[in-house]
């Protein structure tokens, strides 16, 4: 099990251990390692430290280590303040070191465990269950990707969702703690139980102790090997099923058949050529701009080729993020170029298309409007839900009993991880995601558009689509809510909120109602409306409307991404000097009532808040590459698990 394992996958460079971790200790617990365990995790220059016992009787193992008089003790181990990492690590875990880059080579310094999906195959064929070891099952926050339960011989995990791949990494500051956890749980009765495993009995006591948070990586695609049971990864080498693992797992339907397997054939090729993200992410933004330049032209064959070059410029933003995920470099300034990128290349083609129909003679930029205002409050709104259940799921929980076999699940709880849908559930969840409108089934749409050669077509099928979406989205968050099955708690508020609305003078929603995370959505409503009403039936004034309402919800993206990215949104100075949307409101009813001639004072606006938005955008993002850590890679974009709008 070497990282050079073939048939390789892109150059040295992206394949390098970045050794982010210096190191580190690793603890082997319940037995011997084997020596291709040991080899696992030679690339990550951690210092080993095999357990004692032979993982049947864990109180030997944790009381035997720590009561040795040498340095290979698990508590002691773990309690050294060295400013590396710890590595809890199954003594009968067989894996590739290369699934294990995530885990101890990513950039973030988080105490998190490693957890596989299934299916998982019994490896003894006969279905005995008296050997014991394999995966535990454990249940993953979705939201905070919390571990919040993990499963023993002894102990059940309600609702499961994954399995414990069988390797934790303490992040330095929690090894105290942990240390203290071991301790205890060494004494514990669970302890003692026939067939308790030492790292299922490990984990479970940090998670159960709920001080520090376990963080669960997934390792996709990835062949993983437990005692006697086994997780099959994609076909092909360590390297290629990283490549698989690359490719975001919860893309749509569109996406997942279409687009990935053509944009993991050019992620391979540009991994061997040192393309970087961000490089990827301007090229899609050049493609998918001369795609709107091709539109506006106005004849048959070139709208033909705006289709083309828009679905390749879709292809290629996927590359941008299988390349930071492949070679875990990832920031904040890559994920939001990533995303605005991409609000710019839809507004753009977007204004084409009304374009064009305006110099047929029909006027569409109303309709454009409104569509820029669906895309628009439906992100903001997305955000601000996903924030909302983030604040519920991050809070602390209670540490429960070692001993208690109970996690407080409800009586009756599934105890199994569910098996992956096939058949009628799987089409009904494709279904449901084609009814989000991913971004690649809404530029699906527009290429449809673009070919059928018809402006009114692209917008109207384009609104329509935003709208079934967007409807599809409240009627089962607002429901929910209404029946108070939303989890929703007052004093647990999204403090991101405040942020997320852009208000001057009107007092800010504080998270602390049920419906508040309405609010962003609603003003994107609010101003799209009195930009209608002011510029009236004038083409010209809908054109500058359009402008009006595209700086405007690129300031939406631009916050919702820096608060997601940094944790800080747009000061409330700009939003002052840009009026906040109520002093915009007021200035739109002037135009629209004393003005004969609104397309000049639109246009004005505009262009003021571009300038405004955009300056103070280049200086926040400014400050946030020169405060990067040192050695931390700044081109990225960011895992798509978090992702509302299904893009890179």
């Amino acid at each position: 099990m070497r990282l050079d394992e073939r048939p390789l996958v892109g150059d040295a460079r992206a394949r390098a251990v970045h050794g982010r971790s210096s190191g580190g200790d690793v603890v082997v617990l319940g037995g011997d390692a084997a020596t291709d365990l040991l080899e696992s995790l030679e690339p990550f220059a951690l210092a080993h430290r095999a357990g004692v016992g032979d993982g049947h009787d864990v109180s030997a193992t944790l009381r035997a280590a720590a009561d040795a008089a040498d340095a290979v003790d698990t508590v002691d181990t773990a309690g050294r303040t060295s400013g590396a990492p710890l590595v809890l690590v199954s003594h009968d875990l067989r894996i590739s070191p290369v699934a294990l880059l995530d885990v101890l080579d990513g950039p973030r310094d988080v105490t998190a465990a490693a957890v596989v999906d299934g299916p998982v195959t019994d490896l003894r064929g006969d279905g005995s269950d008296e050997t014991p070891g394999g995966f535990a099952p454990a249940r993953v926050d979705p939201v905070s990707r919390r571990i919040t339960s993990v499963g023993t011989v002894r102990h059940v995990a309600s609702d499961p969702t994954t399995y414990a791949a069988g390797i934790l990494r303490v992040a330095a500051a929690d090894r105290v703690r942990v240390a203290e956890v071991l301790r205890a749980a060494a004494t514990s009765e669970s302890a003692r139980e026939p067939g308790m495993q030492a790292f299922d009995l490990a984990l479970l006591a940090v998670v159960r102790d709920a001080v520090v948070p376990v963080v669960a990586v997934p390792l996709a695609h990835v062949t993983v090997e437990r005692g006697h049971e086994q997780r099959q990864g994609a076909a092909g080498s360590a390297w290629q099923q990283r490549l698989r693992a690359a490719s975001r797992g919860n893309d749509g339907v569109f996406s997942t058949h279409a687009i990935r397997p053509l944009s993991r054939r050019l992620t391979a090729y540009g991994l061997g050529r040192g393309w970087t993200p961000n490089v990827v992410t301007f090229a899609s933004l050049l493609l998918g701009l001369a795609a709107c330049a091709l539109a506006a032209v106005d004849t048959r064959w070139t709208w033909v080729l705006a289709a083309v070059l828009l679905q390749a410029s879709l292809v290629v933003d996927c590359v941008d993020g299988e390349i930071a995920r492949f070679t875990r470099r990832y920031s904040p300034l890559g994920g939001w170029l990533d995303a605005v990128s991409d609000r710019i290349k839809e507004f753009t083609l977007v204004a084409a298309v009304a374009w064009v129909a305006a110099r047929r003679g029909d006027d569409l930029w109303w309709f454009a409007i409104v569509v820029l205002a669906l895309l628009a409050a439906r992100h903001a709104e997305d955000f601000a839900y996903a924030m909302r259940h983030r604040a519920l799921s991050t809070r602390p929980l209670a540490s429960r009993p070692l001993d208690v076999p109970g996690d407080g699940g409800a009586q009756g709880a599934r105890t199994v991880v569910p098996a992956a849908p096939t058949g009628r559930a799987r089409v009904v969840r494709d279904i449901k995601q084609v009814l989000h409108l991913p971004i690649a089934e809404r530029y699906l749409v527009m290429s449809v558009g673009l070919l059928v050669y018809s402006p009114a077509f692209l917008l109207w099928a384009l609104g329509i689509a935003s709208a079934v979406a967007f409807a599809w989205t409240q009627v089962g968050r607002l429901g929910k809510a209404a029946t108070r099955r939303d989890r929703f708690r007052a004093d647990h508020p999204d403090p991101t909120l405040p942020h997320l609305v852009d208000l001057a003078v009107v007092p800010r929603p504080t998270g602390r109602g049920r419906f508040a995370w309405q609010v962003p959505g609603l003003l994107v409503a609010v101003e799209a409306a009195a930009l209608l009403l002011a510029a009236g039936r004038d083409p010209a004034a809908g054109a500058a409307a359009y402008a009006w309402l595209a700086a405007v919800c690129w300031h939406v993206y631009d916050n919702v991404y820096r608060l997601r990215e940094t944790g800080s949104g747009t000061p409330h100075a700009l939003v002052r000097a840009t009026l906040g949307v109520e002093g915009r409101v007021v200035v739109l009813a002037l135009i629209g009532g004393f003005t004969d001639r609104p397309a000049a004072p639109l246009l004005v606006g505009a262009v003021l808040l571009i300038v405004a938005y955009a300056a103070e955008s280049a200086r926040g993002w400014r400050a946030v590459i020169g405060s990067a850590p040192a050695g931390r890679a700044t081109d990225a974009a960011v895992d798509g698990s978090t992702r509302q709008d299904g893009s890179s």
